[in-house]
């Protein structure tokens, strides 16, 4: 089992929140890395070409050994975080929404999120997301947007409660 340190650094890296060259640094700097991961993939951790091609082979690397001593770790972290942005903006919901559907309808590890964020996103889904705003005459654009706000309330509930549950669960990956 990893460390609480050592596993919000692998989580971090993982989820993108910090850069290859500083997690390289950390693996290097970790004095007792190899003790908690095992010799083999200790190997491959510091072995591991962070800054070039296989960048992405790294963080998945990472992932897997997240995986193997904290089963769904990762993707608790991942609803957490898109969760706090949902929550943190409003006009991050619907995006964030999107997010988390296609997660539970595209990988069985994220059955835990709840069905009621589906019948949410289909009820939303002809509403343009921020990027496409300028894309919209505006007086449609806004007619859409009215059509979300009776949705709106029950979408920032059902992300608190969801929010709740992770940090019942695993109280550090949803802080």
């Amino acid at each position: 089992m990893l460390s609480d340190s050592a596993r919000k650094q692998f989580l971090r890296f993982c989820a993108g929140e910090s850069d290859a060259a500083a997690f390289e640094a950390w693996v290097y700097a970790a004095a007792d890395l190899e003790g908690e991961v095992g010799h083999g993939p200790y190997l491959d951790l510091i072995s591991a070409d962070y800054g070039g091609r296989d960048a992405h082979g790294a963080r998945d690397l990472c992932e897997r050994l997240l995986e193997q001593h904290h089963p769904g770790v990762v993707g608790r972290y991942r609803v957490a975080a898109i969760l706090k942005s949902m929550l943190g903006d409003d006009t991050a919901l619907l995006t964030g929404l999107r997010r988390l559907v296609a997660l539970r309808n595209g990988d069985d590890r994220f059955e835990f999120i709840p069905i009621e964020f589906v019948g949410f996103e289909s009820e939303n889904e002809l509403i343009p997301s921020p990027d496409r705003y300028h894309l919209w005459d505006q007086t449609l654009l806004d007619e859409k947007l009215a059509s979300a706000k009776p949705y709106l309330a029950g979408i920032r509930k059902a992300c608190e409660e969801l929010l709740d549950d992770l940090r019942r669960q695993a109280p550090d990956v949803a802080t």
